[in-house]
């Protein structure tokens, strides 16, 4: 491959990262979401509504080592998306919930 060419594919690569950088979804999740710190809990707690309830009410009343409540509604910036629960970044934290948390969805362009 010549040096030109080279260059061109380092060139498009930047505009592509460069152009969904600019795009950030971003999520508002409502007041008392139930928030994880590991995607395994958030994914085994995804599999049951019931169990999800449970969890809840017990980090209600104390927040465990996996999981807590956020109090405050937050807008995050969703990392990735599984079928039943969400990653998602908060003050610089990866964190994970559950979709039903989700209460407006925006895109927002990143000013950086």
């Amino acid at each position: 491959m010549s040096k030109c060419h080279y260059l061109l594919n380092v060139a498009s690569l930047f505009a592509l990262f460069s152009v969904s950088a600019e795009q950030t979804p971003l999520v508002s999740l409502s007041a008392n979401s139930h928030v994880c710190n590991a995607e395994s809990e958030v994914a085994r707690l995804a599999e049951n509504e019931h169990l999800q309830e449970m969890a809840k009410a017990l980090v209600e009343f104390k927040p465990t080592k996996f999981c807590f409540i956020l109090p405050d509604s937050a807008d995050v910036t969703i990392l990735e998306q599984q079928p039943n629960y969400i990653k998602f970044d908060y003050k610089s934290q990866v964190l994970y919930t559950f979709r039903k948390y989700i209460i407006t969805t925006t895109v927002a362009a990143n000013n950086s």
